[in-house]
């Protein structure tokens, strides 16, 4: 089984739980998702999704550390810094890219899904079906699922080299 294989099956499991928030964006599902990120209220979270990439991520064996030194300016916390770290090792690939095709265990960034602009959501493939992708997401109103999303709504991909 391939890392990124291995990625969309923890992200599918995870995701099925499904986990969920409290009102502060905490709770003992996000615990283990939102620990390792610094935050001034150990008990208040923060947008998740981005947070829940990182965790699937490094049980799938992913070596990242929290945050990635210059140019990337956040921690994996934030979709940002996913698509600043994709950019910089040529592993964001636009959804204008039109060679390019997405696969089970590749990051899927998306634009205004939430209402916050560009670049405000991030979650895992795991496979496609026919103008569909079915991805797994973390903090989609707080709480985790699968997801059929359309083309319309996707900004790009990230696809992790097996080096890291």
């Amino acid at each position: 089984m391939s890392r990124r294989e291995l990625l969309a099956e923890i992200a599918e499991r995870l995701a099925s739980r499904p986990l969920i928030g409290n009102e502060d964006k905490y709770g003992p599902d996000l615990e283990p998702i939102l620990n390792c990120f610094p935050r001034e209220n150990s008990s208040i979270g923060f947008d998740w999704c981005a947070a829940f990439v990182y965790h699937c991520c490094v049980e799938a064996g992913v070596k990242l550390p929290i945050r990635f030194p210059e140019p990337v300016t956040r921690n994996f916390a934030w979709v940002e810094a996913w698509l600043e770290w994709g950019q910089l090792y040529s592993f964001y690939h636009p959804i204008s890219e039109l060679l390019f095709f997405p696969e089970k265990g590749d990051l899927i960034v998306f634009d205004n899904i939430l209402g916050n602009g560009p670049n405000d959501h991030i979650g895992i493939v795991l496979r496609t079906e026919q103008d569909k992708i079915i991805t797994a997401e973390g903090n989609f109103h707080n709480k985790s699922g699968i997801f059929e999303r359309t083309a319309d709504q996707i900004n790009g991909y990230i696809r992790i080299d097996d080096s890291f």
